[in-house]
């Protein structure tokens, strides 16, 4: 793990959540196929950048995922996102871009809501019933309203530092934030730093802000992408893949990184 739980690295946080010790790995479950078809389709995706002049084959990166907890996510159209298995599918395909460019397999996880929580890192260990023994056992179901500058300014914090690896951020959120200015200042100062934001709407909402951010002045560099994906069930893996890394090559260029 380049950044997680336990790191004595210069950075990290002192808000850590244990997981349960009832988590358990079912060979056949669910999450399982999940994996398998996710691994399959961005290695076709890899393949297909690297036709088309973008080899990130050997790439490495501090993979993260910034998760929202906001009350919204607990009655969505589709009901519960957390208990009825949706959050937990959208994890299980976001971690084999940990597997592949993280030097542990590692894919570390925060959710926020007004405020913002490192849980342990989602491995091949524990994933199966990520949400269930993480983040629910621990109480960090839906609640609460949706900030998100506390998210970016404790990702500056954690990946800030002067390693040779870049951090990936995948920042899954069903609305808008309130407190906008401040996120904007946030954002600003994170270009300054190797670390790229891609964010994912999930929803109906309209995402006005976050369109927006691709426009905000004052940054040395263009570190944010948004996409909207309605319903992840909708998309295959390798359009998944093709949309979370589709302007991430060219942030690696405007940064000089390989």
């Amino acid at each position: 793990m380049l950044f997680g739980i336990g790191s004595k690295k210069k950075g990290s946080i002192s808000e850590e959540v244990q997981p349960t010790n009832n988590a358990s790995v079912t060979n056949n479950s669910a999450a399982k196929v999940i994996l398998d078809k996710a691994k399959l389709g961005l290695n076709e995706n890899i393949v297909w950048l690297k036709r088309n002049g973008i080899n990130l084959e050997k790439h490495r990166a501090r993979v993260f995922v910034v998760m929202d907890r906001s009350g919204s996510m607990g009655y969505s159209p589709k009901g519960d996102l957390y208990k009825n298995g949706y959050v937990q599918e959208v994890l299980t395909r976001l971690l084999p871009l940990a597997l592949k460019f993280d030097d542990d397999g590692e894919l570390e996880v925060y959710v926020f809501n007004n405020e913002c929580v490192q849980l342990p890192s989602m491995t091949m260990n524990n994933y199966e019933s990520y949400v269930e023994n993480v983040i629910l056992s621990n109480n960090y179901g839906p609640s609460g309203g949706t900030n998100y500058a506390p998210v970016i300014r404790k990702a500056i914090r954690n990946y800030k530092d002067d390693s040779e690896f870049p951090a990936f951020g995948m920042f899954i959120t069903d609305g808008s934030p309130s407190d906008e200015d401040e996120t904007n200042e946030m954002v600003r100062k994170s270009s300054k730093y190797k670390m790229f934001l891609q964010f994912v709407g999930i929803g109906e909402e309209e995402f006005g802000y976050l369109e927006r951010l691709d426009n905000l002045e004052g940054r040395k560099v263009d570190n944010t992408a948004f996409i909207k994906v309605s319903d992840f069930s909708k998309l295959n893996d390798e359009q998944l893949y093709e949309k979370l890394l589709e302007q991430y090559p060219q942030w690696l260029k405007s940064m000089n990184i390989n």
